[in-house]
């Protein structure tokens, strides 16, 4: 007959193990109805006030919102109520495989990780003792008591678990972050859909900044400077074909007048 399957069984445990490791990097989200309709409140509130910022302030506009769901059904609901931002940007770290948003989850989360960390090293060099022991008992028979007292005395030594560390610029590859990389996976495959959704808006700019070498501090700066350029007027050089067209132009007001004086 067919076994009884239990949770026991490798492919139950493995089903559960895959199905924590996407629980734990996937968020609760609310409903994209939800997001907007508290969006819409807080702005509403906002505009109230928006006009004693400063002097000619309008009432329209002056609203950040930070960490917004990347989903196209989120952005959707944005849309449908009219509440669709000037300039959406997107930070991202793409220089030596993403090292720098590595390194600086692991700061944030720092005695998680080492907590994580050190139980796994310590776990692994009890298992290595365990089978040095295991081999040890094998060969007792054959041991003098010399050699089994010199032994003794190098497992009483042990090895002494110790935190590797980290270069801010070369983040090893270790288990304790793989939940951290998946998340950051996760963002990139969530944020090419949207962008391609919200570039379908031409009145929304879409703006992608590097993080790595940069402060807190350059990148508002530097996010500050992109949402403020489409309102700075901008001269250019002009070219032969401009001058040109000018002179036609010029020539053309001319002809009009002398025509205006002839009929008078």
């Amino acid at each position: 007959g067919v076994s009884e399957i239990t949770a026991d069984h490798p492919e139950v445990q493995a089903m559960v193990e895959e199905a924590i490791k996407s629980a734990s990097v996937s968020e609760a989200t609310l409903s994209p109805e939800i997001y907007a309709e508290v969006l819409q409140g807080a702005i509403a509130e906002l505009m109230k006030k928006n006009k004693d910022r400063f002097p000619g302030a309008p009432e329209k506009g002056g609203w950040v919102v930070d960490n917004y769901p990347l989903s196209v059904d989120h952005w959707s609901a944005l849309s449908e109520k009219g509440l669709l931002p000037d300039t959406v940007v997107c930070l991202k770290d793409t220089e030596k495989d993403g090292v720098c948003i590595l390194h600086r989850a692991y700061l944030s989360n720092k005695d998680e990780i080492n907590s994580k960390i050190l139980k796994r090293l310590t776990d692994e060099a009890l298992e290595k003792k365990e089978e040095e022991e295991a081999a040890a008992r094998k060969m007792q028979e054959i041991l003098t008591s010399v050699e089994e007292q010199s032994l003794e005395a190098a497992e009483e030594r042990g090895e002494k678990v110790i935190l590797p560390e980290f270069a801010e610029d070369d983040f090893p590859d270790i288990p304790e972050m793989e939940i951290i990389k998946r998340k950051i996976d996760l963002f990139m495959h969530d944020w090419q859909t949207v962008e391609s959704e919200i570039k379908q808006s031409s009145l929304v700019q879409v703006v992608v900044l590097e993080i790595a070498g940069q402060t807190p501090e350059s990148l508002l700066n530097e996010t500050v400077l992109v949402m403020e350029k489409p309102f700075k007027y901008h001269g250019w050089e002009l070219s032969a074909e401009d001058l040109d067209e000018e002179a036609e132009d010029l020539a053309a007001e001319e002809e009009d007048e002398e025509e205006e004086v002839e009929e008078e």
